[in-house]
């Protein structure tokens, strides 16, 4: 009987091991969970913050006149609002500068033009001043909708689409 004793006890010895063993697996990853979780995430990349320019009033005033003005901008879906924005250079370094919302709501497409082009624009050219920018690499496009789906949202502006070179 007593060896019957002896092993009863050492399979309760067994399991407050394997309990202990549990519990302190458990408040180790909880250590571990709480040390990540309070610290800043870091992408091991330095951080460098963006100039950004405003145009000058004249500038503005131009760029808001043509808008306004446009067939192109016109004819532009209200619900599916564009926005641009002008850029310039500083050396190797791209300055930003203002940026005019055609719409309203969140952009579907965003369009970068250098702001050089400014100058040249006037109420009857916005799209020969997209197409001479897009040849000369100073027009950057991006949506996150698809090809067709930018095709259902925009085909009322089929007509434009030398301007962006397609």
């Amino acid at each position: 009987m007593k060896k019957r004793k002896k092993k009863r006890h050492s399979k309760f010895n067994n399991s407050k091991k394997i309990i202990l063993i549990i519990i302190l697996g458990f408040l180790l990853l909880l250590a571990i969970w709480f040390i990540i979780s309070n610290q800043s995430p870091s992408t091991g990349k330095s951080v460098q913050q963006i100039d950004v320019v405003p145009l000058n009033p004249e500038q503005k005033q131009k760029v808001i006149d043509v808008l306004s003005s446009s067939e192109f901008v016109n004819d532009i879906p209200k619900n599916s609002p564009i926005s641009i924005r002008f850029f310039s250079f500083s050396g190797e370094q791209r300055i930003w500068n203002d940026g005019f919302l055609i719409g309203e709501g969140e952009p579907v497409i965003y369009l970068i033009l250098h702001s050089k082009y400014i100058s040249e624009l006037n109420e009857n050219n916005l799209c020969e001043i997209i197409k001479k920018a897009n040849e000369n690499r100073d027009l950057g496009f991006y949506s996150e909708y698809s090809k067709a789906r930018l095709l259902l949202k925009y085909s009322g502006m089929l007509k434009y689409r030398k301007c962006f070179g397609f």
